[in-house]
């Protein structure tokens, strides 16, 4: 099956969130030994917000559900390079007028 690609673009100024994953060990005299945790240990995330009309709303949506946080899809971030992510779940917020808001975080993936 071909990856899809996450198109739609999120409301303006999204916010990363990296984080390293490490392993660590402490002994009892002060010392500690810190060691990245595998060859990706960098982990970065990205809540994003869509303020859209409804129709586009259930597009995102589907995209998301379609994809349930196990398959990944590709997507670029700001500044950054195409590659798999993973999304959570969309939290809908209806503004009325037929305008919704969807917030959801993307989480860096390593395979499909």
């Amino acid at each position: 099956m071909a990856v899809e690609t996450f198109s739609w673009c999120p409301r303006i100024e999204p916010t990363s969130a990296p984080s390293y994953r490490v392993r660590s060990s402490k002994f009892g005299d002060g010392y500690e030994q810190v060691a990245g945790d595998g060859i990706n240990n960098r982990e970065d995330s990205w809540p994003l917000t869509f303020v859209v009309k409804e129709s586009v709303a259930r597009q995102i949506k589907e995209f998301l559900d379609r994809h349930g946080n196990f398959k990944s899809f590709f997507w670029t971030p700001p500044l950054g390079e195409v590659g798999f992510w993973r999304a959570t779940a969309p939290a809908i917020t209806p503004n009325g007028a037929g305008v919704y808001t969807l917030t959801t975080t993307f989480t860096q993936s390593y395979l499909p």
